[in-house]
């Protein structure tokens, strides 16, 4: 696994915004299939710029992306932001 050298756990790709840990101080590892690993000590919140920051407790984490299917077209592609 890869230390990320800031805590983002999501990178718009079309936007440019991101979906980053208010504390700087969280170590966010990245593995070869893109999951991103981190663990809180205390409470924090993930901050984007498009909606209202996510609380998260304390606790280990795994963050990936998300897929949808599109039944019309038969196939699942990532969302993209």
């Amino acid at each position: 696994m890869k230390k990320l050298e800031k805590p983002v756990l999501a990178e718009g790709e079309v936007t440019g915004h991101a979906h980053v840990l208010e504390d700087p101080t969280i170590e966010v590892f990245e593995g070869e299939n893109g999951l991103r690993e981190f663990q809180t000590e205390s409470p924090t919140r993930v901050v984007h710029e498009e909606h209202n920051p996510i609380e998260i407790p304390v606790g280990n984490f795994t963050s990936g992306k998300v897929l949808e299917f599109d039944h019309f077209a038969e196939e699942a592609r990532q969302v993209r932001d």
